[in-house]
């Protein structure tokens, strides 16, 4: 398999349901996971530009499902099954959804639009 361009890194942690921070998963990033996969599918990215990898937490509960993008460094919050083709579709072309990035590469930095 070789090694893709772009990674998606999902948090799919799941908490108790008492847990005052909630989790990713409890917020639908399961569902977010699978249908990511067959969209970037769906758009030829999957096997050589694209991975959408499911991880544990990733320290960013206060924003929701949370999705690092890599190598934009950048962080996406918030994320619903609605924004799936957007996101899918940006990564394909080497761009990020800058209106679900909570997180910039760099403290002030402009998110940045193309990988590359």
């Amino acid at each position: 398999m070789p090694q893709r361009e772009r990674y998606l890194f999902v948090c799919t942690n799941r908490r108790s349901d008492d847990d005052p921070r909630g989790s990713c998963a409890a917020r639908g990033s399961e569902e977010i996971v699978k249908k990511l996969k067959a969209k970037l599918a769906e758009l030829g990215a999957a096997k050589d530009v694209a991975r959408v990898c499911s991880t544990s937490c990733l320290d960013l509960c206060d924003i929701g499902v949370a999705i690092a993008h890599e190598p934009n460094h950048v962080s996406y919050g918030g994320v619903t099954l609605a924004d799936v083709p957007d996101i899918a579709k940006a990564v394909a072309e080497g761009g990020i959804v800058a209106r679900l990035v909570k997180y910039p590469a760099a403290s002030g930095a402009e998110p940045v639009q193309k990988s590359p």
